[in-house]
């Protein structure tokens, strides 16, 4: 019986996976490509969906779903969804970005100190909370662009010049602030939001698999409806 159980949990994470990469994703190639005018002309957009997009919806879904791992599979899903836009003037950029940025929050996420899942932890709280989604909005943001500009490069042309990365750095780090700031809201709220708690163990697996799949789909036809017909 507990193999069952397993079995089924790991169909649930599985789903829980595709559906809330393929929101990323579908949110990623939507907003990406949005140009704000006067003051906010050169506001970095990548910093919101890194900051508070990304590590809001990684967040919510380490503390639902209570499993290491599931959030770098998440990314690599939107990181995937996000490569068919054609959006930006280096899509394998973008997508390689969303794939780091899942792979930092594991990185930091999975040590016990930072542990969201636990209740119980005595740095979950508003301003503990804060403190961790300004270094991780950071963290996050400015290693995924700093990934890009080292392998898209070597992918591309096999080529690294690493003249043209440290000319870029000033740029990346100046713009993870942005990233930072949101990365204060964005965790705290996911975490500690009582209005958006859910159980998806306790779901019906017929309601549950037949939502996920509805919204995973949408967002993929979404996606290929907005940039190819």
């Amino acid at each position: 019986m507990r193999e069952m159980k397993n079995n089924k949990d790991r169909m649930k994470i599985l789903a829980g996976i595709i559906l809330f990469g393929s929101m990323w994703g579908l949110l990623e190639c939507t907003l990406g490509g949005v140009k704000f005018g006067g003051v906010m002309s050169n506001f970095p957009m990548g910093a919101l969906l890194g900051g508070l997009v990304g590590l809001g919806l990684m967040a919510y879904t380490r503390k639902t779903y209570n499993v290491l791992g599931m959030q770098l599979g998440m990314a690599l899903v939107a990181g995937l969804l996000r490569f068919w836009a054609p959006i930006g003037t280096c899509v394998i950029c973008s997508a390689l970005a969303i794939a780091a940025e899942g792979l930092v929050f594991e990185m930091i996420f999975n040590r016990p100190v930072f542990d969201i899942r636990k209740a119980g932890n005595p740095l979950v709280n508003p301003k503990s909370l804060a403190m961790i989604g300004v270094i991780a909005g950071f963290s996050i943001y400015v290693t995924g662009y700093m990934f890009t500009q080292i392998f898209t490069p070597v992918i591309t042309t096999g080529m690294f010049n690493f003249s043209n990365f440290s000319a870029v750095l000033p740029l990346i780090i100046g713009r993870g602030f942005f990233a930072a700031a949101l990365g204060g809201i964005s965790l705290p709220v996911a975490v500690m939001a009582k209005q958006l708690y859910m159980n998806v163990y306790e779901i019906r697996k017929e309601h549950y698999y037949g939502v996920a799949a509805s919204v995973s789909a949408f967002c993929w036809v979404a996606m290929f409806a907005i940039f190819y017909l």
